[in-house]
This record gives C-alpha cells, structure tokens and sequence, in this order.
C-alpha cells in the first residue's frame, strides 16, 4: 500500500477565449435598438444630440471611415446615452481595453551622419551654434590680449 502525500495536478489554463470581437457592432445595435423603441429617427436622434447624422449612421451600421477616433466617440456615446436614456457607461464598458489607445512615444533617432549642414534646420542650427562660439572664444581671446603693439616701419633710402 503506497500512501501518495503529493497527487500531480493537471494545469488548468484559466485564460479565456477571447475572440477580436468588434465592440462597435453591439454598440450599434443598442443605439438602433433604442433608437427605435423611442420612435426617434436618425435625424431626430442628431437634432437632439448634435451629433452628425453621418456619424450615428457610422455608429449604427459599424462604418469605421464615419467613426471618429476614441477620444471623439467616448463624448459621442456618453451623448448618446443621455438622449437614449440608456445606462450610464453602457455603451462605453462595451468597448475592450483592446481598442483603447496607447500613448506611444515615437522615438527620433538622431545620428550625426543624418544631418545635412545645408539643407535641414538641425544644420543650420549647427552651424549657428558655432559661428555664436567662435565669436565668444575670439572675443575672450582678444579682451585678455590687451596689449596692442603697433611697429613703425621705416623706409630706409638707399
């Protein structure tokens, strides 16, 4: 008789399947939906709302060239909640943190061989810097030098 302390476990993957869903298809739906059970038309919807028609069609039927980018739809929905009388948020916990953007640093990458002395500001501003420096070195060198000598030169007649 084996007395077994430690049973081996099978490892669970806790992940869920996530598919790409496009969140705006739902989001459309409800604001149609709503739309309707309200008996607003879609210009009614965009005279009470101030949103352009051609942005709730996009909305609606999930048009990405109508859609505006994030920051611009977040106030949309939330003004379109407020006209539905929908949930607060609602529409705005349906979109996946997928779609939301990231703040992307877009690095420069700055190597002396890039740089072109004539034709680009970074050259001039090189070249700026050192006619400035230049003109400060001469200058120091010039008020330490206070000795001026002048040498007469005489003609001798032969």
């Amino acid at each position: 008789m084996k007395l077994f302390i430690f049973k081996k476990f099978k490892k669970i993957n806790l992940k869920k399947h996530t598919e790409n869903v496009d969140p705006y298809i739902n989001i459309g739906t409800i604001i149609k939906d709503s739309r309707v059970k309200k008996n607003l038309s879609i210009e009614d919807l965009s005279f009470l709302s101030k949103i352009p028609i051609s942005t709730i069609l996009g909305i609606e039927n999930n048009e990405k060239e109508l859609i505006p980018p994030y920051p611009f739809t977040r106030s949309i929905l939330l003004k379109l909640e407020e006209c539905l009388s929908l949930e607060k948020f609602k529409l705005i916990k349906l979109i996946q943190k997928e779609y939301l953007p990231t703040n992307k640093r877009i690095k420069r990458n700055f190597t002396i061989p890039k740089i072109d002395l004539f034709n680009s500001w970074h050259g001039s501003f090189i070249y700026l810097f050192l006619i400035i420096i230049s003109i400060f070195v001469l200058n120091s060198y010039y008020l330490n030098n206070r000795i001026i000598e002048f040498k007469f030169i005489e003609k001798t007649r032969s």
